[in-house]
């Protein structure tokens, strides 16, 4: 098949889940933030239910409402699709749905076609693979057109980075990927590096930084409310795909204390000095002035980040993909299948964690979070056995990945010419 007829074909795939799925948690916020943002509201401050929109109140209880945790980028521009569907009538909640997975969808639907484009130019017979498998994984499907989440957004302005000459252009890429969530701020230095260093970090720093505080101050919200919010993700409790879910899981079957567990609620942290120990050696052993080197050091940096952060959701594993395809078609094949398995543990991973994928269909279907409890509470230890296992496979891939890649610390590849 043509190019584009693959991505027309992945698009409409990804759209005929768009508007009657969704997350009952995540994307239950995106519903409500994009209303009250669009009538003027801060989300940075208790969101209640939306009668006629919001189709699940999953918060912990009565009274317990969201606020959202993350730069205004998303909030903005759930905003905007709210003010698009009042301004086309209102027509249905569905329509609303829809609108608000159009950017999540188009750029996973670009990002897959930016993938295979890095590679083709720079001579990779193994493009049309990289195509494919991010336009038809079950997992991209699964994470942008159902669940509702848009890491896709910001790993599409990482390979505008990565494609864009080292320098200015590229700290402002950094930059507007920071903007549209947090996580690519763990690339900044690499993505910096080219002349004039310091003011391509400056740049990849300060664009979420002043558009941050600019749409704050324009907007009215309130800054302590803002820094709340976001200082929340840096140190949450819980875990899911990180290796300190290992403590969580040992609790769970009584082999470890709840004392004991409190010990770890300061590893939340632990990440941010690993990024940087991680962004050290990286230097040291890829170097950031060629092609290969900076792929691998985003590629080690990542690794640092997905198994020591305190909470690994599923989303998260996308940026190592995305990475790891590039690698893998350029200068690693041997590792493509290091990705793939990596792609299905992941998969797996949250089909158990959502149950069948019954919670879903929450926005069709308020009673699905009813069976899935129900289910939940007869197979729970069972469930979370089996979480913990498909970590552990997660694991083993990244600790493999990572092993790979100090084999060949000290590897130089000459960058490619770009063909067409």
């Amino acid at each position: 098949m043509k190019v584009r007829d693959l991505l027309v074909l992945g698009l409409l795939v990804r759209e005929a889940f768009s508007f009657w799925t969704g997350h009952p948690f995540d994307f239950e916020i995106w519903v409500r933030t994009g209303y009250w943002v669009g009538n003027g509201v801060s989300p940075y401050s208790p969101m209640p239910y939306v009668p006629g929109l919001s189709f699940a109140n999953d918060f912990g209880g009565p009274g317990l409402d969201p606020v959202i945790g993350y730069l205004p980028f998303w909030p903005v521009l759930m905003g905007a699709l709210y003010k698009v569907y009042v301004l086309i009538g209102s027509p249905s909640r569905f329509v609303y749905y829809f609108l608000l997975k159009q950017p999540i969808i188009i750029c996973d639907v670009l990002l897959a076609y930016y993938l295979y484009r890095y590679v083709g130019r720079r001579g990779s017979n193994r493009a049309s693979f990289v195509l494919k498998l991010w336009l038809f994984s079950p997992l991209n499907v699964v994470l942008s057109a159902v669940w509702g989440m848009w890491d896709a957004i910001p790993m599409l302005f990482v390979v505008f980075a990565l494609t864009a000459r080292p320098g200015a252009y590229r700290g402002v890429w950094s930059g507007v990927a920071t903007f549209a969530k947090s996580i690519p701020i763990i690339f900044a230095i690499p993505l910096s590096w080219g002349p004039n260093r310091a003011r391509n970090l400056a740049l990849a720093l300060g664009v979420p930084v002043v558009a941050s505080l600019a749409i704050v101050w324009l907007a009215g919200w309130q800054v302590t409310s803002f820094q709340i919010a976001v200082q929340s993700t840096l140190a949450r409790g819980g875990s899911s795909l990180s290796l300190w879910e290992t403590a969580y899981y040992l609790n769970s079957i009584g082999v470890v204390s709840n004392s004991v567990l409190s010990l770890f609620i300061s590893t939340g942290y632990v990440w941010i000095a690993a990024v940087a120990v991680a962004t050290v050696l990286a230097y040291k052993w890829f170097g950031f002035d060629t092609e290969r080197g900076v792929i691998q050091s985003l590629i080690l940096i990542t690794l640092a980040f997905l198994l020591l952060r305190g909470v690994v959701n599923e989303q998260y594993a996308l940026y190592l993909f995305a990475l790891g395809l590039i690698d893998a078609a350029l200068w690693s094949p041997q590792r493509m299948k290091l990705v793939l398995v990596g792609i299905a543990a992941v998969f797996l991973f949250n089909f158990t964690n959502v149950l069948l994928f019954i919670r879903y269909v929450t926005p069709i279907a308020p009673q699905a979070l009813t069976i899935e409890a129900n289910i939940v509470a007869k197979i729970g230890p069972e469930r979370n056995g089996l979480l913990f296992l498909e970590a552990v496979v997660f694991w083993v891939v990244e600790i493999y990945y990572l092993y790979s890649l100090v084999r060949e610390r000290k590897a130089r590849t000459q960058d490619a010419l770009l063909s067409g």
